[in-house]
């Protein structure tokens, strides 16, 4: 039986992956963790009694934890999604992110070439890569050019996946998967930081208590979003094709934080007006005068990547890739999400 190592399961892609694979293929699935006895696994507790699932330890920073898990398991598949995907928190920690997302791809890829040569790798990576970009939409073709620290280690990451491919001959590829949210995704991430922070605004009307208000940066950034499930699927149809070829994962729309926000407060049925202008401006409830939403400053980045939109027109003709959830029903699923989750506390 066919195996494939997943990295990073216990995050938002890693165990979408992981579910994926176990309904569309009958491999073994070995998920790997930096530490088995850090109990933050929410994303996997369903998969305890799975038995083509196994959760295994790997430290992604240690060449020699990469090079034994390689050796032990002989992997068909390599796929990885680990990494230190906070983009804000990279200015914060630029060497642990380049460590994490640029030096463990060489890793993995050289235990690959040495230990398993026929395996297929896939690695994660951004529409962070594009940075200050010079068209749009950006597809395939489109120039890097990184604006923070993060996306010049996915940048270094993807020439080193290029290098091992025609150097060596390695099945390796990393797609460019635009911004991709769901109610897996961390809270530190605006998407499911307004999602979780509007539900939970919701139930302090509802207990006509006066609810904290939500605080973000520039919310006149436009990205496109779409929902992470739906990118799983392109990825393995990425690494079964029948020679390697790395295609961008989008949904062709750009929306602004501000739409998500004000999709998000509609979906709560929450009626407001905003008053102010820049870093002044704040969202009041209609009925109550509360303050439910303002700028903060502190979330400013240091190098704002002001506009993402990928063309996905590649993948859907060479790889019949299409998304199933479109913008306003991502934002249905992830503050409906929420909303249950905030109730229950």
């Amino acid at each position: 039986m066919k195996k494939i190592i997943v990295t990073g399961v216990t995050g938002q892609d890693g165990s979408h992956m992981v579910d994926y694979l176990l309904k569309n293929t009958d491999y073994l699935i070995y998920g790997t963790a930096r530490r088995l006895s850090v109990k933050n696994h929410e994303n996997i507790l369903h998969l305890e009694d799975e038995p083509r699932f196994e959760l295994i330890s790997m430290d992604l920073n240690d060449a020699h934890s990469i090079r034994d898990v390689v050796i032990d398991i002989h992997p068909d598949y390599f796929i990885n999604f680990a990494a230190q995907s906070f983009v804000a928190g990279s200015w914060d920690y630029p060497i642990q992110t380049w460590i994490t997302d640029a030096d463990s791809v060489l890793h993995i890829l050289e235990s690959i070439r040495r230990f398993a040569p026929v395996c297929r790798f896939y690695n994660a990576g951004s529409s962070e890569e594009f940075g200050d970009v010079i068209k749009t939409p950006q597809d395939e073709s489109h120039p890097l050019l990184p604006q923070s620290p993060y996306g010049a280690a996915k940048c270094a990451a993807r020439h080193i996946v290029r290098v091992y491919r025609e150097s060596y001959g390695l099945f390796a590829v990393q797609g460019w998967l635009f911004n991709h949210e769901g109610v897996r995704r961390g809270l530190d991430f605006v998407t499911r930081k307004i999602t979780y922070g509007v539900a939970s605004i919701k139930k302090s009307l509802n207990n006509q208590v006066v609810p904290k208000p939500l605080e973000l940066g520039n919310i006149e950034s436009k990205r496109d979003w779409s929902d992470a499930e739906d990118f799983m699927e392109g990825v393995w149809l990425m690494l079964n094709q029948d020679s390697p070829n790395q295609y961008v994962l989008a949904s062709g729309e750009m929306h602004t934080i501000r739409e998500f926000l004000s999709l998000c407060l509609k979906e709560a049925q929450i009626e407001w007006e905003s008053t102010g202008d820049g870093e002044e401006e704040v969202f009041k409830e209609k009925i109550t005068g509360h303050i439910i939403f303002k700028v903060n400053p502190k979330f400013y980045r240091p190098a704002e990547v002001h506009k993402l939109c990928g063309d996905p027109s590649l993948a859907e003709k060479e790889l019949g890739w299409v998304r199933k959830t479109d913008f306003s029903g991502l934002v249905k699923k992830m503050y409906e999400n929420d909303f249950r989750i905030v109730s229950n506390l």
